[in-house]
């Protein structure tokens, strides 16, 4: 075999790989069809920067007042958040 040959076979082997590697991903649900964070960056990169600073401010304040409630014993737990997760509660004793 020449070398084109096996870079060939090569090139076609990594594209199958990856084709393999996306169906598998999407019947596994891994890729949301939604907003991802990339997009969100993208968009937040395209605001003036006075918009930019009332969007950072507004989740810094999110984020404080989230942290405050699960000091405070007021946020959902680790469990509570499993079980708001699923279709089917789980009842741990």
């Amino acid at each position: 075999m020449s070398n084109s040959t096996i870079a060939l076979l090569l090139f076609i082997g990594i594209i199958v790989f990856l084709i393999a590697g996306i169906i598998y991903a999407i019947r596994q649900k891994n890729i949301q069809c939604s907003g991802s964070f990339a997009s969100m960056i993208v968009f937040h990169d395209m605001q003036s920067k006075e918009k930019q600073n009332a969007v950072e401010i507004i989740i810094e304040k999110q984020a404080q007042k989230k942290w405050e409630d699960d000091e405070n014993g007021k946020g959902k737990n680790q469990i509570e958040i499993m079980q708001s997760n699923t279709k089917d509660p789980i009842t741990i004793k």
